[in-house]
């Protein structure tokens, strides 16, 4: 019980941590990216970069913050009625309170950040200090693409953020299978990292031409709808991967029965 009270300091932990670090990081990047000269001012547009870039970061934060609760939950006996529970209380919080009103503020960041005078820069040794390796920038591009779908959606109205978020979350919970595919917690963690890491990688393509031409070919689908769609192909993955992780927890039942009585005997 006392570890399943523990959830949400886990949960909100891992959400902030990881908007620290990706805002100082991916702040920094920013501001040398925009080129604006440095001076008395520079301070300023360094933690604006960096405010701005944690909430960009919000969703990226929300999956760490879930793959941290399996961690926890994978190290750590708990009641898992409680955990859940907990846990979904903290992600709905997150969704509906702390999200929107970080989005609500990010157009007077972004009034901010633009009305310094950015210039082209010249400096090669810098833009080669700026260029990232390329599995950081199509990570990168896949986090973007993610953001911009999300904003558009919570710009749009609070149905159709809501929902879009919700089949997100719905997709990224069911990767608890892998919590159990192996009897080594190290490996299922990098698993988990992994399958993660590879949504991010395929999302950018959810947005294309070719994909979306491919979806109107689907009488269920409306490809016209992009949010609809995505939302749509995020609940496929997630009923795939309820029912992997509910198929492996019977096999694991099931043999725990048979030799029960072996045991005894």
């Amino acid at each position: 019980m006392k570890n399943a009270l523990l959830v949400p300091a886990v949960f909100f932990l891992s959400l902030l941590g990881t908007v620290i670090v990706v805002a100082f990081f991916g702040g920094i990047a920013l501001r040398y990216e925009l080129a604006v000269p440095f001076g008395s001012e520079a301070g300023g547009l360094l933690l604006l970069c960096m405010v701005r870039t944690g909430c960009y970061s919000l969703l990226v934060a929300l999956m760490a913050a879930i793959i941290g609760v399996y961690a926890f939950l994978m190290r750590h006996q708990a009641k898992l009625s409680v955990a859940l529970s907990l846990f979904l209380v903290c992600v709905i919080f997150t969704v509906t309170v702390v999200m929107p009103i970080c989005y609500a503020q990010l157009p007077a960041i972004e009034n901010a950040v633009t009305s310094y005078n950015a210039v082209a820069s010249t400096d090669k040794a810098l833009g080669a200090f700026i260029n990232r390796p390329l599995f950081l920038t199509l990570l990168r591009q896949g986090t973007d693409s993610l953001f911009y779908d999300v904003y558009t959606a919570y710009t749009l109205n609070f149905i159709t953020y809501l929902s879009f978020v919700c089949a997100f979350f719905f997709c990224i919970s069911s990767f608890w299978f892998v919590c159990t595919i192996t009897r080594w917690n190290m490996c299922n963690l990098l698993l988990l990292f992994l399958l993660s890491g590879a949504l991010l990688l395929v999302y950018p393509y959810t947005r294309q031409e070719g994909f979306r031409a491919a979806l109107s070919n689907l009488h269920v689908m409306n490809a016209e709808n992009g949010f609809m769609s995505v939302s749509i192909i995020f609940c496929i993955v997630a009923v795939i991967c309820h029912s992997i992780g509910g198929l492996k927890m019977l096999l694991i039942s099931s043999k725990t029965k048979k030799g029960a009585p072996h045991k005894n005997a």
